[in-house]
């Protein structure tokens, strides 16, 4: 369950001060508790900590509970704990889904991006409408950049002319590129000659970011070999 952006409870605590648990949470702890789970460790997501939680085992509590609580440093940690789970897992993509929706783009660079990470885990064709309503919808800010790799990961087959459409889009278009990319050596090709005019705008473009020129350059060398 590793990802570079993984950080415990207490840490996202200490950024905020501190502030102490919700009693949203102490239920949900005593929940876990009496399902046999320790929940010393739950909320430890560093990957370079051993842990003893068991995340398999909790998921289908941890998706019950994500939309009782209302602390978002919460629900960041229980979308980082539901990342790549198999246990659960169209409940899970559709409790994140919903989740994704309310949170405030306040929180795009948080809670609101950890869940759309997740999702990039998880997401299946039963949530490939609302992962492409959502990830065109730039009211969602950068949280919808790990949706482009959620929406390839639904095979539905409208995703990458959505993809080559989100290139234009500055806040996700590495994303996008990244993620059209990530269709194989061969399967990727097709969709990367559609999108080449719109990767040579990439380069050109003031307003792209490092991440999305890139990933357009290395693209456009695809092509080229």
């Amino acid at each position: 369950m590793y990802d570079v952006h993984q950080r415990s409870l207490d840490r996202l605590r200490d950024e905020r001060g501190r502030e102490p648990k919700s009693e949203a949470w102490v239920e949900l702890e005593a929940e876990l508790a009496s399902n046999g789970l320790e929940t010393a460790d739950f909320g430890l997501l560093a990957s370079v900590v051993p842990t003893t939680f068991d995340y398999e085992a909790a998921a289908p509590i941890l998706v019950k509970w994500l939309p009782r609580v209302g602390d978002p440093v919460e629900k960041e940690v229980i979308a980082r704990s539901l990342t790549s789970t198999t246990t659960a897992q169209l409940e899970a993509a559709r409790a994140l889904v919903g989740e994704f929706r309310r949170l405030p783009k306040k929180y795009e660079s948080g809670p609101k991006w950890a869940v759309a990470n997740a999702l990039a885990t998880l997401a299946g064709s039963e949530v490939a409408d609302d992962i492409l309503e959502l990830v065109r919808d730039r009211h969602h800010g950068r949280a919808r950049q790990m949706l482009c790799d959620a929406l390839k990961r639904t095979k539905d087959h409208r995703a990458p002319s959505a993809l080559i459409e989100l290139i234009d889009d500055d806040e996700v278009a590495g994303h996008a590129i990244s993620a059209l990319r990530s269709y194989g050596p061969k399967s990727a090709l097709p969709h990367l000659r559609r999108a080449r005019p719109k990767l040579e705008a990439v380069l050109a473009r003031e307003t792209a970011t490092p991440l999305a020129k890139r990933q357009a350059r290395r693209a456009l060398e695809r092509l080229e070999d």
